[in-house]
């Protein structure tokens, strides 16, 4: 199994030993939003945001598919 190192940042934006950004369940819904009035892709998207393009895609299809209830 593989160990994921985390840090905190001062603005409170946790990140992966590669920089990328974790972020909670509620603040999907947010990313998501933006990402659909952004007019990106889904690759230049992610990487705008520093977010892993495999999991963003996930959330994508989790929203699609009506899999997950975002947190209020």
């Amino acid at each position: 199994m593989e160990t994921i190192e985390t840090e905190v940042l001062d603005g409170g934006v946790k990140q992966d030993a590669s920089g990328r950004r974790i972020l909670p369940g509620h603040e999907w819904r947010r990313v998501l939003d933006e990402y659909d009035s952004s007019g990106l892709t889904q690759k230049a998207f992610a990487r705008r945001e520093g977010i892993n393009l495999h999991t963003f895609v996930a959330w994508l299809g989790r929203r699609r598919d009506d899999l997950f209830e975002f947190p209020q």
